[in-house]
């Protein structure tokens, strides 16, 4: 299994044919400077049709929790699917999900 660290920068749900979610992650918090996996944007899938759906629910609420705060996630994922989000080998299929420690913040 493949490992991949960013923050969220945008979750899209598609419904054409299958429940998924989508989401691709920056390299830095609020920006657009997109995690590229051999070259392209890479983004990343929950299908919500599988037997595991309550995992990927939960998954939903970390990534969800993550970009409303701006913490790093750590994606572990499959390698590349056969289907496609924008161009032919962007898409994988997450595994698991994993919020890395909040910066430490002094005052």
């Amino acid at each position: 299994m493949a490992r991949t660290k960013g923050y969220v920068g945008t979750i899209e749900v598609e419904t054409r044919g299958t429940a998924r979610i989508w989401f691709s992650l920056t390299e830095q918090v609020n920006d657009d400077n997109w995690v590229k996996i051999a070259g392209q944007r890479a983004w990343f899938t929950l299908n919500l049709e599988e037997s595991d759906r309550p995992l990927y629910m939960a998954e939903l609420s970390l990534i969800k929790d993550a970009m409303r705060d701006g913490l790093e996630i750590q994606v572990t994922h499959q390698g590349v699917e056969p289907f496609y989000k924008r161009s032919s080998g962007d898409t994988y299929t997450v595994t698991g999900v994993r919020v890395l420690r909040a910066p430490m913040r002094f005052s």
